[in-house]
């Protein structure tokens, strides 16, 4: 008996008139592993809401169809019903978490459906320890690395003998090491006879995993790919990300020119805690460096120290203090909706000082074209996908007119397209000044940066990309190897 059974005619949101999914139909097995993927705005998150019931209990909308969950409309279960049945594994947990404790949250699902105690308290034991992380029971969510977050987030769909588990972009905020993880994981809950759903862009570590891969174009089904089916050509021909990096190469060979800023004997402190200690690098015109290493090392605090938001020790050339690091760098955050103030995406790209000055004005309405979104110019940015959002906080730092950009994660959550594009914008921007990004996006550092820092424990090492493509990747692999 399979457990969805899904006809979709055409669904719409409220109160608008654009079809976002149409004729389309799906049935899920037990035990079986589903990747839905495809260019963003294709329909794949639309798609997960209705089947995870998100779709109408927390996301109004018109839908012409039906989905059943063991033969049984998903309209008809009770209300909160449907946690028992369906895990849902947001692309950033801590938006799904209502507790502090690690504990609390996981115990939080049989909490609300008045599970009794003794049982609450053993069915949360155990889940924790299906996850391998009984150690961290008693751990604040807040203190937390992502990918221990995320495995807090699973563990609370373990609480009841869930038959169906979505994650969105699972892999967006994992380092490598994180990745190998969360593969593992899959690989135990599909040996327990889950049925898994990912809405996922990068597919190289689903590649031997998945039972059927589906290719979302225009609000529907284009293709279904069996398991091993997908070829390198297919994702070319699909705008697919690469299912194997062993080919990738160095595209940015542009050489650095004059020196902007210089970064001397940097040391960082958290909460006691020595992350980084005597680091030195130069930035140059033209110089785009990505910043790697493993989840928890130090990436996002360097970056954060850069931009004058964490104090240090040693010198930054561009600013003694953090006041004046602000003024003179862009940081843009990883998730971009605490960088989203006003009420349309237009009035998000011009500033006041800016609303009569032309030239900017022009400059705006290229950059809204080149990130695609023009036609929603005058939505509330807040109505954007995940990635149309990533997109505008680009075109932010870009027009910012700050003398250093530091952009953490910029493509996470980007289908292969809309990252060839953001790396277009990249390059073309560091021309004028130098691009800081720190990432886990292998592909992306390959297509757009030609220097990279890497941070291992209490050591550091810049080099160029072109030439040194294995070391990287070495780099990278070498704690899931």
């Amino acid at each position: 008996m399979n457990i969805l059974e899904v006809k979709i005619n055409k669904f719409k949101y409220k109160n608008s008139k654009e079809i976002i999914l149409k004729n389309l139909s799906l049935s899920v097995e037990p035990g079986e592993l589903i990747v839905i993927t495809g260019l963003s705005g294709c329909g794949k998150t639309t798609l997960t809401r209705i089947l995870n019931g998100l779709i109408p209990n927390h996301y109004e909308g018109d839908l012409d169809g039906e989905v059943k969950l063991f033969d049984k409309n998903l309209l008809d279960y009770e209300k909160g019903e449907l946690a028992k049945y369906i895990g849902n594994v947001f692309q950033n947990p801590s938006d799904q978490f209502f507790a502090t404790i690690a504990e609390e949250e996981v115990a939080f699902v049989g909490e609300n459906l008045g599970m009794p105690l003794e049982e609450l308290k053993q069915k949360t034991k155990e889940a924790f320890e299906k996850m391998g992380i009984s150690n961290l029971m008693d751990k604040k969510l807040s203190e937390l690395s992502g990918g221990q977050k995320q495995k807090v987030a699973i563990a609370s769909t373990l609480l009841y003998d869930t038959k169906i588990i979505f994650f969105d972009e699972p892999s967006s905020n994992l380092d490598y090491q994180g990745i190998a993880q969360f593969r593992d994981i899959v690989r135990t809950l599909k040996e327990m006879g889950k049925a898994i759903i990912i809405a996922e862009h990068r597919l190289f570590f689903l590649n031997d995993l998945y039972d059927r891969l589906i290719y979302m174009k225009d609000g529907t089904i284009e293709r279904v790919f069996s398991q091993g089916e997908l070829t390198e050509n297919d994702c070319k021909k699909y705008g697919l990300r690469a299912i194997r990096y062993e080919s990738l190469k160095a595209q940015n060979s542009d050489e650095e020119q004059e020196k902007v800023a210089e970064i001397v004997d940097l040391s960082i402190d958290i909460r006691k805690q020595e992350l980084i200690k005597n680091l030195s690098f130069d930035l140059h015109y033209g110089e785009i460096m990505a910043i790697i290493g493993e989840n928890g090392i130090g990436k996002t605090t360097l970056g954060r120290t850069l931009a004058g938001l964490i104090k240090n020790k040693g010198k930054i050339s561009y600013g003694k203090t953090t006041k004046e690091r602000l003024k003179q760098s862009y940081y843009m955050m990883q998730d971009v909706d605490y960088q989203i103030f006003f009420d349309t995406v237009e009035n998000e790209l011009i500033p006041k000082n800016k609303v009569k000055d032309n030239e900017y004005l022009k400059e705006v309405t290229n950059y809204i074209h080149a990130i695609d979104l023009w036609d929603k110019k005058m939505d509330h940015p807040q109505e954007l996908s995940g990635g149309q959002k990533q997109r505008l906080a680009l075109a932010t730092a870009f027009l910012s007119e700050r003398k250093i950009i530091i952009l953490d994660e910029p493509t996470s959550g980007l289908d292969y397209k809309r990252m060839k594009e953001i790396g277009a914008m990249i390059r073309r921007y560091a021309a004028k000044r130098p691009v800081v990004i720190i990432t886990h996006d292998l592909e992306l550092l390959f297509e757009v940066c030609n220097t990279v820092l890497m941070l291992d424990d209490k050591t550091y090492k810049k080099i160029a990309v072109k030439g040194n493509e294995g070391k990287i990747s070495d780099f990278l692999f070498a704690p899931i190897r």
